[in-house]
């Protein structure tokens, strides 16, 4: 057990577990409160709360184990992706979304298509956010096994259950602002540990230098032309398809807010991953990878091998925190979409605003039980694992989302084609592992846009209300930080 970093994650564990108690009697008041922070973040909290949403596990130790085992090459595809997420929101979304004046990603399709265009999207929500805590909760298990020196096992469940407590005491209130310490954290702690390595090898020319002196293959592409591509894409997209990501917007104190927020967290992003390739750098010129259970731990073997007690433990605390500050907010999506959008949009549309909230708590803890069920033994590296998630979201939810909000000729039908064909495309791809990883979408999401299209001009035209509402999505508003959400 290392007990300097033990004590520092202990610390860090409890006061995000204090923010969670924080909130939760204003969490609890109603289910805009504990989906939305009552649409009133502004924007420095929420650029560190979209950043911290979309910075998982995966951009850190996924992404440095990826590029040690895979090489720089299919780092860059991801950072690439990864960076422009939050720029092609904000070309194509984040402030029509906030216009619609919803609380979650299937309230939007129920808004724009319909109730069972909304039923289709919770339930895919609820599949896609349950598989994407497997990735974060196999990294908080690498990370609490290496450090407190228990099993690999007990430390998922341990850590696992520790993030879902604030989350589902706090909901969109305790996550956002637990983001903005984690946030700080993965900044601080990644800027740190790369600087420390520019100056133990004398520069980033002699880092890069000692990395493809050891493994000239560092430098290669290794996988198809397919594997690239698919990564790049699903990352690209993650901003629009994510629920976890989208439902930043709907936070935001106005449309203004909202588009500024996704800009600064963006930089935010290229910060981390500029330390990351430096960090990917180091990690293969000490030549390890080889002798790990798992690729992943890279990153924890160079902060141990670069950094002091301390600096190592708030490192450890930021890799933590990455895992946390997306764990829940896809915690918090799952628990909208059941409690939200098939509880109170379907089964029980009176329900009281205490029993959805209630409700959405106890979902959170089921779903971060399945989680760490599947998590004990994980299925592929965390990169892969998460451009999976991102790939079947993208297939599933891309088109429909960007043509419901563009394009006043999309029809009910022809947004639950798309999205029916586009997972299932994907799905069947998947199981059958006919192309490279991670190249599912290449097919799949065009197959959703020509269901779309097609079904849309068959089936058309749209009503008056579908065509007001793309109207409004772009209508001209007053955007201050003041502003006030869209009527209904």
């Amino acid at each position: 057990m290392r007990v300097t970093e033990s004590v520092i994650l202990g610390i860090y564990l409890v006061v995000v577990t204090g923010v969670g108690v924080y909130f939760y009697r204003r969490a609890r008041s109603s289910a805009s409160e504990y989906y939305t922070a009552g649409h009133s973040i502004n924007t420095f909290v929420g650029a560190f709360a979209v950043f911290a949403a979309v910075a998982s596990s995966s951009s850190l130790m996924g992404a440095v184990g990826s590029g040690v085992e895979l090489g720089l090459p299919y780092f860059f595809t991801y950072a690439f992706g990864a960076v422009a997420i939050l720029p092609f929101a904000i070309l194509l979304v984040a402030g029509q979304l906030r216009k619609a004046g919803v609380k979650t990603m299937p309230d939007f399709f129920r808004q724009r298509f319909g109730t069972s265009v909304q039923l289709v999207a919770a339930v895919i929500v609820v599949l896609a956010m349950t598989f994407y805590m497997v990735p974060q909760l196999t990294a908080s298990g690498l990370i609490g096994s290496y450090v407190l020196g228990i099993d690999y096992p007990v430390a998922v469940i341990v850590l696992g259950l520790g993030f879902t407590l604030y989350a589902a005491l706090g909901g969109m209130w305790a996550i956002t602002y637990t983001d903005l310490i984690q946030g700080g954290i993965m900044i601080v702690g990644m800027v740190l540990l790369a600087g420390t390595i520019l100056i133990a090898h004398g520069g980033l020319g002699n880092v890069l230098d000692d990395a493809l002196a050891v493994s000239p293959e560092f430098g290669q592409v290794t996988q198809p032309w397919m594997s690239y591509f698919g990564l790049f894409v699903a990352f690209l997209w993650f901003g629009i398809i994510s629920p976890s990501v989208v439902m930043r917007n709907f936070a935001s104190r106005s449309v203004f807010v909202a588009r500024r927020s996704s800009m600064w967290g963006a930089v935010l992003y290229l910060v981390l991953f500029l330390s990351g390739a430096v960090i990917a750098m180091a990690g293969t010129s000490m030549d390890v990878v080889d002798s790990l259970d798992n690729a992943d731990l890279v990153l924890v073997v160079v902060i141990e091998q670069y950094l002091p007690a301390l600096l190592g433990g708030l490192v450890l605390a930021g890799l933590l925190a990455a895992i946390m500050s997306s764990a829940d907010a896809m915690l918090l999506a799952v628990s909208a979409g059941v409690a939200h959008d098939i509880y109170k949009g379907h089964l029980r549309p009176h329900a009281k605003e205490r029993v959805v909230t209630g409700l959405g708590l106890v979902v959170m803890v089921l779903a971060s039980a399945i989680g760490i069920y599947f998590a004990l033994d994980p299925p592929q590296l965390i990169a892969v694992m998460v451009g999976w998630v991102g790939g079947f979201l993208l297939s599933s939810f891309g088109f429909p989302m960007v043509l419901g909000l563009w394009w006043r000729g999309a029809t009910t039908a022809g947004a639950l084609s798309g999205m029916v064909g586009g997972a299932v495309i994907f799905v069947v791809l998947i199981v059958g592992g006919w192309l490279p990883t991670n190249a599912e979408p290449i097919i799949a999401a065009p197959v959703s846009l020509l269901l779309i299209v097609v079904v849309s001009l068959l089936t058309g035209p749209t009503t008056s209300r579908q065509r007001e509402l793309v109207d409004h999505y772009h209508a001209v508003e007053e955007e201050s930080v003041g502003a006030a959400g869209p009527t209904r």
